[in-house]
């Protein structure tokens, strides 16, 4: 999986400081372009530095990937606010999915003062925090990723086997006025997928950060959200454009 073989490119970046793009392909038997999207998405993540024909390790870097614990200490503020704007929009009783997430994870306290909720969730972290209250929970089996998220067959067979639920409450990787919200992994992105065509109603929590990279899998266009709750660091062009192709958006002063 991508995030494992990424955290083996930050550790042999750590021992040899310089690596060659072809080698690493080979050495995890991927093509080249592969490669370069890893070295992309860890150079935005300040782990690394692109050179020609490879990759160095910033001298700054931390030379780890982040995992969700890390995280929620980004931003945080920004994704609290969102998080408790969404929460009026959840109401008890009712059956609600979760994605998984950092914004989504700000959610929990909010989810924990209701009751005779039935809460989906596919994120380990999220699932803890949920039974300090006193709802349902269900955790969808399968492949855990590096962040401790659920996904593949197991966790799509779970969705086969109940109704649909009354809210999905959904984050993302990437999200452009153009392309609309993406994943960095397949298996989780597929499970998006499937969420929001299951569910009957569908939010969006995106902070203005989101707008900055693209996910490399596309998981839904706008249209196929009903609201998108973001910050209002978010540029007015980008959600004006929202709006026009008719998905409501709702933005918190931070």
């Amino acid at each position: 999986m991508k995030s494992y073989r990424q955290n083996e490119i930050v550790r042999i970046l750590k021992e040899e400081k310089l690596i060659n793009t072809a080698a690493i392909a080979e050495h995890f038997a991927v093509s080249i372009e592969t490669i370069r999207r890893d070295f992309d998405q860890l150079e935005k993540q300040g782990i690394l530095n692109k050179t020609y024909g490879g990759a160095e390790l910033r001298t700054s870097a931390t030379p780890d990937l982040p995992p969700l614990m890390s995280r929620r200490s980004t931003n945080t503020g920004t994704k609290a606010a969102i998080a408790r704007h969404a929460a009026q929009y959840i109401n008890s009783p009712s059956t609600i999915a979760l994605d998984a997430g950092s914004t989504i994870y700000e959610l929990c306290p909010y989810l924990n003062e209701l009751d005779e909720m039935i809460i989906v969730c596919n994120d380990i972290h999220t699932a803890q925090k949920l039974l300090e209250g006193n709802n349902k929970i269900y955790m969808m089996g399968g492949f855990l990723t590096h962040d401790g998220t659920s996904n593949g067959t197991f966790a799509k067979e779970f969705f086969n086997s109940v109704t649909s639920p009354d809210l999905f409450l959904c984050s993302a990787d990437g999200a452009s006025s153009e392309d609309g919200l993406s994943s960095d992994e397949s298996g989780i992105n597929d499970l998006k997928k499937r969420c929001i065509h299951n569910a009957q109603k569908k939010i969006a929590l995106v902070d203005h950060t989101k707008f900055h990279r693209k996910g490399f899998y596309k998981t839904c266009s706008f249209a196929d959200i009903d609201l998108l709750i973001t910050d209002s660091k978010t540029p007015v062009d980008i959600i004006d454009k929202i709006r026009r192709g008719g998905t409501a958006v709702e933005v918190v002063e931070i």
